[in-house]
């Protein structure tokens, strides 16, 4: 079934979708468990039940329900969502949860070194200058100001690979890297260092270095790991119940 952009919908029927999704991703209604009727659900969330419809169906196109003419509409398990959904994504950044956190920064030790590798060989000037002013901006008073710049600093390391697959990475889980990112630069307990370790990056790339570019990466992201616990089996993220 194909997915419904989200701005050729009516208002109404996003608001229906990410109130539904909401509930899901909150553990609100389980995988496995069946949605009320058409008729209570609709009551319960005050819309109509043709909104509702349309909200089931663009969720069922993302793989989050199932549904079938004598069972009803059941939520299917994580395994099942297109957890690469831009729009799903970005439903989840609130609701961060362990696994998901851990999988998220399991993909980026995969994937950001080797882009930091290949912006040190292939970033123009113009590029360099983008992840110069995303680093600058991480000195920011506000954690909210810091945050949204470790974003463009790493989005614009992505997009300096000059390689059309990361980038497209990066634009598409922007959204749940800016919570994860929330969420360790408030943990950090030490700023200064992760800082640090985010300029030895911007020298590799600047001193056209692949091997050094590639190691600073990792320190950058298993730096987030620590302030996250999530190297030692626990965990700042609350886990999904």
């Amino acid at each position: 079934m194909a997915d419904v952009p989200t701005s050729s919908r009516p208002r109404v029927h996003r608001d229906v979708v990410e109130t539904l999704a909401h509930r899901i991703l909150s553990g609100g209604i389980k995988p496995g468990e069946s949605l009320p009727n058409t008729q209570n659900l609709s009551s319960a969330l005050g819309v109509s039940r043709s909104a509702l419809r349309e909200a089931i169906k663009v969720l069922s196109a993302k793989g989050m329900l199932d549904v079938r003419p004598r069972t009803g509409t059941r939520v299917l398990p994580r395994s099942s969502w297109n957890l690469m959904d831009p729009e799903l994504l970005s439903w989840s950044g609130p609701i961060l949860d362990q696994d998901l956190v851990r999988s998220l920064l399991e993909c980026r030790k995969f994937i950001e070194p080797g882009a930091a590798a290949l912006a040190a060989q292939r970033a123009t000037p113009a590029q360099l200058a983008e992840i110069e002013a995303a680093l600058t901006q991480m000195d920011a008073e506000s954690l909210e100001d810091r945050v949204q710049a470790d974003l463009d600093f790493h989005v614009a390391i992505l997009r300096a690979s000059a390689n059309l697959f990361l980038a497209q990475w990066g634009q598409t889980v922007s959204s749940v890297l800016l919570a994860a990112f929330r969420l360790s630069t408030g943990a950090t307990h030490s700023y200064d260092a992760t800082f640090s370790a985010h300029r030895d990056v911007v020298d590799a790339i600047r001193n056209r270095d692949p091997a050094a570019a590639d190691r600073g990466m990792r320190v950058v992201l298993s730096a987030m790991a620590h302030d996250l616990h999530l190297e030692n089996g626990e965990s700042a993220v609350a886990p999904q119940d």
